[in-house]
Parts: C-alpha cells; structure tokens; sequence
C-alpha cells in the first residue's frame, strides 16, 4: 500500500479512507474558524494591550491547558471518546458566542482571556483528531493517509484565512469572532459521522473508564518514544514562540491601525495555509513513501537553524514573516504528518490521554515557559530584538540533537 489510489482499491483501504476524510472534513471547518479568531483575538488584545503585553498573556495558557485537559480527561472516561469530541467544540462554540456579545462591555480584560482561550482550544481539539486517526488507521497506511487528510484541515484554515483577509476591513474583526462560533457546528457534526463510519475506538478493560487516571501520566515514564515526543515538542515551541514574538513586534511597528493589522495578519496566516496545503497533498505523501522518518525529522529543526540565523543577521519584517511562515507551514504539514505515524501502534490511554500532555500540553507549556522567561526579563530590563532569534537558534539545536533518540527507537537501521 504505497499510494492513496492503491490504498482505494483494498475494501479495508475504502473503509478507512472514508472515516478519516469525514474526519478531515471536520477539521477543514475547524480550521477555517480558527483563521476567523485567531488574527482577531491577536489584533484585539493589540488594540487594548499592545504587542509588549503578549507574553503576560502566554504565561498564563499552561493554567487554561492544564484545566481543560483535565476536564477533557474526566469527560473521556465518563462518555468516551465520540462525545468528548463533540462536547469539546460545541464548548468552544458557546465560548465564542459569549464572547462577540460582550467584548463591547467586558472591559479590556476579556480580550486577555479571549487570547487566552484561544490559543487553547483549537490544540486540545485537534490533538483529539489525530488520536482517532491514529486509532484507525495502521502504520503504513498513516503514511499514505496523513497528508491529505492534514492536507484538509490546511484548507479550510486557507479558506478562512483569506475570507478574513478579504471581508474583514467591512464588517469589522469583531464579527469574526461569532464567525468561528458558528462554524464549528458541521465540524461537530463530521466529527460525529467519521466516528459512526469508523466504529468509535474502546479502550481495554485495565485501561476503561480511565482506571489507570484519567490522564495516565505514568506512560510518559514507561513509553520513550512519548516521553522524546513532549521533549521535542517542548524545545520546537520555545522557537515558535521566539519567532512569534518577534514577529508580532514588527507587525506593530508597520502597522498601528485595528483593522489593517488584522487584514494583514489574515493574509499571512492564509499563506502559511496555502504552503501547508501544498505541503500536504503534493509532498508529504511523497517525502513520508521514500525519505526514512529520520531524514525528514532531523531535516525540519535544521532549517530553522538557518532561517533564525538570517532573522539574527538581518532583522526585517519581511524575514521575521519567513522564517515564521516556513516554521507554521513545517509545524503543520510534513512536521505534524510524520510525527503522528510514531503513536499508532500504542495503546489507546496513550493515543487518547498522555497524547493530550505530551503533544498539547507540551506545546503550549513551552510557549508559557518562554513568555514567563520573557516577561521576567522584561521586568528588570530591556530585551534587545537580537534575543528571540537567538534563542530559536539555541533550541532549534536542541530539537535537532533529540530527533535522533527518537527515531532510533522505532528505527535503528537508519
């Protein structure tokens, strides 16, 4: 089963192909209200903080993680995996909804916790995507699958990237935030189908109703390859962070007005996508069918060596949003699509539960750590701008060094 059209020939290749492209079709909705919060939360936290005041907010996503995933935890061991999933976005619906009605009279600290919010949910959700498609599908056909279904997610946040960009200059950014609420309802609603299709995945009986802890923190210390997973994960976010910041800076900088910091954040965010979604479908599949995993995981951490080398040496806008772009795209597509195919013959308390620390949590915790550090400095003194790409520098090595532990577990040949 080398390619997606042998796959579509075998009734078992069939079967699966259908739960996990309803699945990516959930996520392709998903995604697209992602694109329609994510800039407008940005560039309203701008509008009553400022860019210097971000990595207060940062510091505080590791509390919101924390509680959500707990909750996430209890939820799966009470109801499973199918309604955990479907109660998880029609939350977050709810959240915005609430959210566009009162942003007016809120006060400027629900804009804060709006930044917050967001940067939380669409990681413990689509965390949750990955584990059923890990649940479904087995190793190889991971690697002919996970492209173009990631590929759909890239889609739609393509898609709501550039509806943003397009619209958002008339009907205001704050519309878009009961835009993202209302989108969310088919997702919901793919996400349920793709489990009917599949059959929603049970747990064994040691592992039902979350009798080894609703988190089952303890694979972390008796699975490796988890374990290398959150370490790399953790050291990958720290440069996303860098760069974001530095980037936000200089987005400020160029652009002082609400509106037109948002048309552009949605622009860019939209070529992140139209790379990730090329990524995806044209060679991802390809790269995963004849570059060994340690090739492509050792390959990702070392371009962004060079591209916060070239920020450090040349610091302009235009190579803050490069080197950002080419770490999202990565992060996103061959990145994401690779790393994935390591958790599908784990169990299912790992692909349900330490998956929701070691990828999400870890992913956010690193970018909390980093605006703790960041603030902390701050406090004391002044940060200069040469700071943030040196630290990608420093933990893009890092990255580097410990993508060959993990890959030697599952591949010692290579």
């Amino acid at each position: 089963m080398s390619t997606l059209l042998a796959a579509l020939k075998t009734e078992r290749g069939r079967h699966v192909a259908g739960a996990v492209f309803l699945a990516g079709l959930s996520a392709m909705f998903l995604f697209c209200g992602y694109e329609f919060i994510r800039s407008p939360a940005e560039s309203i936290f701008m509008d009553q903080f400022g860019a210097e005041y971000k990595p207060y907010a940062i510091a505080c996503v590791p509390f919101m993680m924390a509680a959500m995933i707990y909750g996430y935890g209890r939820m799966l061991s009470a109801v499973g995996a199918k309604k955990a999933m479907v109660v998880s976005m029609l939350g977050s619906a709810a959240f915005f909804v609430l959210a566009w009605a009162m942003l007016g009279s809120a006060g400027r600290w629900f804009a804060f916790f709006l930044l917050v919010f967001k940067e939380s949910y669409v990681v413990i959700i689509s965390e949750q995507y990955w584990s059923f498609i890990n649940s479904v599908l087995q190793d190889e056909e991971g690697k002919v699958f996970n492209g173009p279904v990631a590929g759909l997610g890239a889609l739609g946040s393509l898609i709501g990237g550039w509806l943003l960009s397009r619209y958002v200059m008339g009907l205001g950014t704050d519309k878009f935030v009961l835009f993202a609420a209302l989108i969310i309802l088919p997702a919901a609603v793919l996400s349920w189908l793709s489990y009917n299709a599949a059959g929603e995945p049970k747990p064994t009986a040691e592992e039902a109703g979350g009798k080894k802890g609703h988190l089952h923190l303890s694979i972390l210390k008796e699975n490796r390859t988890v374990l290398f997973i959150a370490f790399i994960i953790f050291a990958a976010q720290v440069v996303a962070t860098a760069l974001d910041f530095r980037f936000t800076q200089l987005v400020q900088d160029y652009m002082p007005l609400k509106d037109q910091r948002t048309a552009y954040l949605g622009n860019f965010w939209m070529y992140v996508n139209v790379f990730s979604f090329s990524m995806q479908f044209l060679l991802t599949p390809l790269l995963l069918r004849y570059i060994p995993r340690r090739g492509i995981l050792t390959a990702i951490p070392a371009v962004h060596i060079v591209t916060c080398a070239l920020l450090l040496l040349y610091p302009t806008l235009g190579l803050a949003s490069a080197a950002f772009l080419l770490f999202k795209g990565m992060d996103y597509s061959i990145f994401r699509a690779s790393k994935e195919t390591l958790y599908i013959p784990f169990s299912y308390d790992t692909r349900y539960r330490a998956k929701q620390v070691a990828d999400a949590f870890t992913y956010r915790f690193a970018k909390g750590v980093t605006a703790v550090w960041v603030s902390g400095m701050k406090t004391v003194g002044t940060i200069a701008p040469a700071f943030y790409p040196a630290l990608g520098i420093v933990f893009s090595g890092a990255w580097l060094a410990m993508s060959f532990p993990l890959t030697a577990r599952r591949e010692p040949a290579n």
